[in-house]
C-alpha cells in the first residue's frame, strides 16, 4: 500500500487505496471491523505499480439544453490521475487519466 485518500461527496464516504500491486481500490469509509475485500477494484494492472493518485471533480452543465437525451441540470465529472510504472524510477513515466461520471 503506497497511499489512501478519502473521496466521494462532502461526507467522504469512500476511500481510494493504491499500491505496488497495481490496484486502485475503492472502500467504504464507514465500514467497521476487519474488511478483507474492497467494494470495487477500479484499476488492476500487475505490471504497473501505482505510486500516486489524485482526483479532481468538475461541475458541468448540459451542453445542449434542447437535446431531449441530454441530462437535465448539472452533473459532476471526476478525473482520476494515476502515476507509477517500472520505467522511470519512483515517479514513473506514464500518467493514466480515468474519467468518472456521476450526478448531483
Amino acid at each position: 500500500l503506497f497511499g489512501a485518500k478519502y473521496c466521494g461527496t462532502k461526507n467522504e464516504e469512500l476511500i481510494m487505496s493504491w499500491g505496488v500491486d497495481g490496484k486502485l481500490c475503492l472502500w467504504d469509509s464507514h465500514s467497521l471491523g476487519q474488511i478483507h475485500s474492497p467494494m470495487s477494484i477500479l484499476v488492476d494492472r500487475s505490471d504497473y505499480p501505482i505510486y500516486a493518485v489524485d482526483e479532481v471533480a468538475v461541475s458541468q452543465k448540459s451542453a445542449n439544453a434542447s437535446d431531449a437525451n441530454a441530462p437535465k441540470g448539472s452533473s459532476v465529472a471526476s478525473c482520476i490521475a494515476v502515476t507509477g510504472g517500472r520505467d522511470g524510477g519512483f515517479l514513473g513515466i506514464p500518467v493514466y487519466l480515468y474519467d468518472v461520471k456521476g450526478s448531483t
